[in-house]
């Protein structure tokens, strides 16, 4: 069963895991598999005033726990003014190389999310594809979507029973994630997952390839 499997997951933010595949995660790791989600942007300033290094930190601490995933961070290197400097380089994807290991599924951004850093990640994840894994997925990111042309939703995962860890992961953002773009991710799940049947709830990703 593909959910009892490792899975792989490179994000650029704590928060994008929870909102792109939290469910799929939460269903993951009650079937016996195992999430490892390697975060390509250390928590570090934030132009939210509400908003610091520590803040970021405690709250994916909160929803690691809530989904109970495994956080690898990259030490991301950083601007003057303390601003996170994402650049995709031959060392970059070296590092994340170094810790794949026995990981069976590949999961990352989509090429066309509008925030620069995610379309790092796809690049990251590409080149790094290469290395053994069984499948390569890409998340349908909701709040980053919008503009996407060339994804195909052609891999649906149920995550009805998982919805509400989910939520409760999401919800660990205080800060960041008001009610109303949390009921925007559920509720474009939601849509997803009439796709499924009456009151399922789906998340949704792109199959770059499939080895098993």
């Amino acid at each position: 069963m593909i959910l009892k499997k490792n899975f792989f997951i490179i994000t650029a933010h704590p928060d994008d895991l929870e909102s792109g595949c939290g469910g799929l995660v939460s269903r993951v790791i009650a079937s016996g598999g195992s999430v490892t989600n390697l975060i390509l942007v250390k928590p570090s300033a934030e132009h939210n005033e509400k908003r610091d290094q520590l803040i970021v930190s405690a709250e994916l601490e909160k929803s690691s726990k809530i989904l109970n995933f495994k956080t690898i961070i990259y030490d991301t290197p950083l601007h003057e003014n303390g601003r996170p400097n994402l650049i995709l380089s031959n060392n970059l994807i070296s590092y994340v190389e170094s810790h794949i290991n026995k990981h069976d599924i590949l999961i990352s951004n989509w090429k066309e999310d509008h925030h620069q850093d995610h379309r790092v990640c796809y690049d990251v994840a590409r080149s790094v594809a290469r290395k053994g894994f069984e499948q390569f997925w890409c998340i349908d990111s909701p709040l980053y979507n919008l503009h996407y042309k060339q994804f195909d939703c052609n891999h649906y995962v149920d995550i009805t029973d998982h919805v509400q860890q989910k939520r409760k992961a999401l919800e660990s953002y205080a800060t960041y994630f008001s009610d109303t773009s949390i009921d925007t991710i559920i509720n474009y799940n939601k849509f997803r997952g009439s796709f499924l049947g009456e009151n399922k709830v789906a998340e949704t990703f792109h199959l770059m390839y499939n080895k098993i």
